[in-house]
């Protein structure tokens, strides 16, 4: 998408929210949020997550890594392919003046609603806890980090990370239940067409 595409648009406490959020200036926490939003510490936590649910579920996780991966998948392609250039919308770190915006990891000059980092790691993190609910406590603090970490680093608005949760996390779900009720009507349909050679094999039984 060309940059000359995209629109400042904006809510009013989506900019107040920015500038107190991305304006803190705390060298702790500026080190935090570069962290939440680098590849490979999204790597590192998807991992761990999906490590989680092998443990827990063994060979029974062979379908929650697939919704898994699916999840961030869809989120992520319909997303940069559909959503960010039909929205259009332009990047804080790009719209504000440079002496406003503290801009501690780069973004490409791209459609910014909704963001990916928050749609991935919420459709994630949804998955990881229909899987295996305890995971969420861990899970879903985590994914909010991330999210919150792309205002901070001066890149997405508020609004951005916060339709891309709701988003990532729809996707996670709808991942989730649309594949559950596929496998049980696959397995119900299965089941009349052994049931009468189970009862075939049965000794007759005196009337």
């Amino acid at each position: 998408m060309s940059s000359d595409a995209l629109v400042d648009f904006r809510w009013g406490w989506d900019e107040e929210i920015f500038r107190a959020i991305n304006g803190l200036g705390w060298d702790w926490l500026d080190a935090l949020f570069a962290a939440a939003s680098s590849r490979p510490l999204g790597l590192l936590a998807a991992l761990a997550m999906l490590g989680w649910i092998v443990a827990v579920h063994k060979r029974g996780s062979v379908l929650a890594l697939a919704q898994a991966a699916a999840a961030v998948g869809l989120a992520d392609s319909i997303g940069s392919r559909l959503l960010k250039p039909t929205i259009g919308r332009m990047r804080p770190s790009f719209a504000l003046p440079e002496h406003v915006v503290r801009v501690i990891s780069p973004a490409a000059n791209v459609g910014s609603m909704p963001s990916l980092h928050s749609a991935n790691a919420f459709a994630l993190a949804t998955v990881v806890t229909l899987a295996v609910p305890r995971a969420g406590l861990v899970a879903l603090p985590l994914a909010t980090l991330i999210a919150v970490s792309r205002v901070g680093v001066g890149v997405h608005w508020p609004s951005d990370v916060l339709v891309g949760a709701v988003y990532g996390a729809a996707v996670g779900a709808g991942v989730v239940f649309v594949s559950r009720a596929l496998l049980k009507r696959v397995r119900g349909s299965a089941l009349p067409a052994t049931q009468p050679q189970a009862e075939a094999q049965q000794p007759d039984r005196p009337a």
